[in-house]
């Protein structure tokens, strides 16, 4: 009798300590794979665009892709998910004959930005666009595994998109950061 009771406490503490430690890693952020989120969608010359972002070990990977009628294209970039990002950086842009799609992230502080973007291989003239970073749903965040450390924007464009100077602003409409950046396409 004495040893099924100790059996039986050795196994429920077992299983506490089962049950603790999942609980410890679920609050903890573990750093697993969380799910492949669709956080933002749109449509720019009869192409499809999507962005979504995964937490992977403690990286928050982010995959942008453009669907045309024929075919498709997608990029994914990786970054930290401990430190806070720069204040503003370009993480990669795709461009199919007709429409360009690029993707920035910026810190939670950055509320809008004035982006003056070019049309290279185009008469075209620069243009300034003013453009508002989203953040992450906290539910999007959770199924994703990811902190909400961060904003987005997707710049679209008939066309080839480059970007050449960003200007950031808070929340009180007061200019943070100013840079000019070479035009990449």
């Amino acid at each position: 009798m004495a040893m099924r009771r100790l059996a039986l406490i050795c196994i429920t503490a077992a299983a506490v300590a089962a049950v603790a430690a999942v609980a410890g890693q679920a609050i903890a952020g573990d750093g697993g794979t969380g799910e492949l989120v669709t956080v933002a969608r749109g449509k720019v010359a009869h192409r499809a665009w999507s962005l979504a972002v995964q937490g992977r070990h403690h990286r928050r990977c982010y995959t942008l892709a453009m669907n045309g009628r024929s075919a498709g294209s997608a990029i994914t970039a990786c970054r930290s998910d401990r430190h806070r990002p720069p204040l503003w950086n370009r993480l990669g842009g795709i461009t199919s004959g007709k429409a360009s799609v690029e993707l920035d992230i910026t810190r939670t502080r950055v509320r809008s930005m004035r982006v003056r973007i070019g049309h290279p291989r185009t008469n075209q003239p620069s243009e300034w666009i003013h453009v508002r970073p989203r953040r992450v749903t906290r539910s999007d965040a959770d199924k994703a595994n990811v902190r909400r450390n961060f904003r987005f924007a997707v710049l679209h464009t008939r066309g080839t998109l480059c970007v050449k100077q960003v200007i950031l602003f808070n929340r009180k409409h007061h200019r943070i950061d100013r840079r000019r950046v070479p035009c990449e396409f």
